[in-house]
């Protein structure tokens, strides 16, 4: 999507000001880390799990603090 050499802090910057609800990245073939968007909390989630729990909280059937509640939050 971007560029060698574009710093993640920007383009999660890039993703707010669009107003994109949650920036995924991808830390291993394993797991990714969600960044929610208005508080900036990250979580570390299972690459096989991810879609469902965004799907939840897009639909209305979960909230954030509900998938806080499963994963623990991850500082970069």
């Amino acid at each position: 999507m971007h560029g060698k050499g574009t710093s993640t802090g920007k383009r999660y910057a890039r993703t707010d000001e669009l107003g994109v609800p949650f920036a995924i990245t991808v830390d291993s073939t394993s797991s990714v880390t969600v960044r929610e968007r208005d508080n900036k909390q990250q979580i570390r989630v299972n690459v096989e799990e991810v879609a469902a729990e965004i799907k939840e909280v897009t639909d209305g059937l979960s909230t954030w603090g509900d998938v806080l509640w499963k994963y623990p939050t991850h500082s970069s």
